[in-house]
């Protein structure tokens, strides 16, 4: 059995009536496990704040892996995450403790959001790093491409994966799985389009880190990651 777990959490995108089939990341997600074969997915849906907490506590966890990723997929804005309309849905700070809470019985080690302008919370992505194990946090902070992103994600999770438990205490080898997972990638290609103004990938993304050695902080390190992936040049 794999020692390692995905843990899906997918909010709907789409009513039928817009998109009859439902379209989901688990299907990417699978397939990349029939591709790496070394890690299992545990896949949940969930509806509004009360759906989360269950999905996450009292599904999600009850695995017997001990290395664990957490994939949180659902819409998003700056205030809320999940459901169908902009007012719906769960509150950012709230998602964020559920996490955190969750990743201080459990051994989550990465989390990305894939949700449209999450990332924009970076007070909320240090918070949640800061106070739990969680050794990196990934995310976006704007309105996303549905597919681009999650292809994405997909590349992130295929290179974080194949670090060692060992490799957590260190800074360095954290940031470079990510800059090998977004260099298949170009920065300026344009991955939102908001009122009217395209935004490119350097521009979309943030990443905080914290490494589980003694004295390590949580600290963002976007800047870092742009610069090694020589996306910050104009």
């Amino acid at each position: 059995m794999s020692s390692t777990a995905l843990l899906v959490i997918e909010g709907l995108w789409w009513t039928p009536e817009q998109k009859p089939k439902r379209p989901s990341v688990l299907a990417f997600l699978e397939g990349l496990e029939s591709y790496k074969g070394d890690f299992n997915i545990y896949y949940s849906n969930f509806y509004e704040k009360v759906g989360f907490r269950r999905a996450l506590t009292d599904d999600l966890m009850n695995t017997r892996e001990d290395r664990l990723f957490l994939y949180v997929a659902a819409h998003g804005t700056d205030k809320r995450i999940g459901g169908l309309k902009s007012k719906t849905g769960m509150k950012i700070p709230e998602m964020f403790r559920v996490v955190r809470n969750a990743a201080n019985y459990t051994n989550i080690e990465g989390v990305i959001i894939g949700s449209c302008s999450v990332g924009n919370n970076i007070d909320d992505f240090i918070s949640t790093t800061k106070n739990s194990r969680i050794a990196w946090l990934f995310g976006y902070t704007c309105e996303i491409s549905w597919m681009a992103s999650t292809l994405i994600d997909v590349s992130i999770f295929e290179h974080l994966m194949k670090l060692k438990k060992s490799d957590l205490a260190n800074r360095k080898k954290i940031l470079n799985a990510f800059i090998k997972a977004l260099g298949r990638f170009n920065g300026d290609y344009t991955l939102c389009k908001t009122k009217g103004k395209n935004i490119a990938l350097k521009d979309a993304i943030t990443l905080v880190v914290q490494p589980r050695s003694p004295g390590s902080k949580a600290q963002d390190e976007t800047k870092y990651l742009l610069e090694n992936l020589g996306w910050n040049k104009k």
